[in-house]
């Protein structure tokens, strides 16, 4: 039987995406080609950052109301919680960079203050004695990212949503230049419109339809250690600025003369730190080209960086046993927006894809703006920051 919609995807866009379809009366299939939030969203802090760009920070609003209505719903609880969150410096010059990161947040209306290395060490005395203080913001909130995921599928199968995972699409199908489907392991499938929600792959299936997606994978690797002994942190701490020689400053995978230096591409790592409600802490963060997905040798250099900067910024890291590494492949674009719409030169074929970063606090608002844009056939004014066609001709095609 053929559906209204395939999304493709089950990480919390995709999963997000087929609840919101679903609940517009669709018949919709989500199919995931491992477990749901086996990709980036499985692979990340789980915090809910306010982002200073005023497109994104429109939607974070949203962003915490349906996570705060599917926690308190959900048979699924994540541990939605509001949370602490400080930018902090180690010099001055990075406190400049904090103040100006905490100027932009307030503009786009998170208030930030800065806080003095006194005022720093009475909020979280397990930091070192030599920072040069912070920025206080508000607004965020943390999560456990693999339960929301989950939790939005079973609602998105409540709404009436088939959920399939372990079930990878291996291309697309399409009639007089119409896409019309997707091919499975076990066959063709049918639908009226297929939705990309698949990371850093909707790019390969995208092109399979004549449509060239400008995006491209990052890899961020992760640090979990056990109950920090003796200490408490109280918020999510994060540097404000990446530090590194290369990294993804030109905003697009790496050219082939990049990867012939290999200094050029090396990854850049900013401290963060994410309390979870045991005492463990997450520690992060890194960014660095990704040219194999599942192959995490494009990226392991990352992990003594990410442990250096945490021990420097908390000695009593340093005396922390580490219980687990990991990374995942974050899907970039070139101006570090999701796309969401219409794919370009293919009918039938849309996208949701592009987060970085923001796809936990971003995919409930953009899913709203594809569902409206899919259903009533005309872009809702609030998605023209995020439309694929903002790259036509421009960054990113064709490499």
């Amino acid at each position: 039987m053929a559906h209204d919609v395939i999304v493709v995807g089950g990480g919390i866009a995709g999963c997000v995406a087929a609840e919101r379809l679903a609940g517009q009366g669709l018949s919709v299939l989500l199919l995931e080609r491992g477990p749901l939030a086996g990709g980036a969203t499985g692979r990340n802090q789980g915090g809910l950052l306010p982002s200073p760009l005023p497109a994104c920070a429109a939607l974070f609003a949203e962003a915490v109301s349906c996570y705060a209505r599917a926690d308190r719903e959900s048979e699924v609880p994540f541990r939605f919680r509001p949370h602490g969150y400080l930018l902090v410096a180690g010099d001055e010059e990075g406190m400049e960079r904090a103040r100006g990161h905490g100027r932009a947040l307030s503009a786009a209306g998170f208030p930030a203050h800065e806080i003095g290395p006194g005022e720093l060490r009475e909020r979280e005395p397990a930091l070192a004695p030599d920072l040069a203080g912070a920025v206080a913001v508000a607004g965020a909130h943390a999560l456990h990212p693999v339960l929301a995921a989950a939790a939005m599928a079973g609602r998105a199968a409540h709404a009436g949503a088939e959920i399939r995972t372990h079930s990878p699409v291996r291309g697309l199908t399409a009639d007089g230049g119409r896409v019309t489907g997707v091919v499975t392991d076990t066959g063709p499938l049918s639908a009226g419109s297929v939705v990309l929600a698949a990371g850093p792959w909707s790019r390969s299936l995208a092109r399979q339809a004549g449509s060239d997606v400008p995006v491209f994978g990052a890899r961020g690797w992760l640090l979990r250690t056990a109950p920090v002994p003796g200490a408490v942190f109280r918020h999510t701490l994060m540097q404000s600025t990446w530090h590194g020689p290369g990294g993804l400053k030109r905003g697009g995978p790496p050219l082939l003369a990049d990867i012939a230096a290999p200094a050029a591409t090396a990854t850049q790592v900013v401290f963060s730190l994410q309390p979870l409600p045991g005492g463990e802490v997450v520690l992060g963060s890194s960014s660095g080209p990704a040219l194999q997905f599942d192959d995490v040798r494009d990226g392991a250099d990352a992990v003594p960086l990410i442990a250096a900067a945490a021990a420097r910024h908390a000695p009593v890291l340093g005396r922390t046993p580490v219980c687990a590494a990991w990374s995942g492949v974050r899907p970039m674009s070139p101006d570090g927006l999701p796309i969401v719409g219409p794919a370009p030169g293919a009918p039938g074929l849309w996208l949701l894809t592009g987060f970085g970063i923001d796809g936990m606090p971003l995919a409930p608002g953009t899913a709203r703006l594809l569902t409206e844009h899919l259903m009533s056939g005309r872009c809702p004014d609030d998605a023209e920051p995020f439309t694929p066609e903002r790259f036509d001709g421009g960054e990113g095609q064709g490499s």
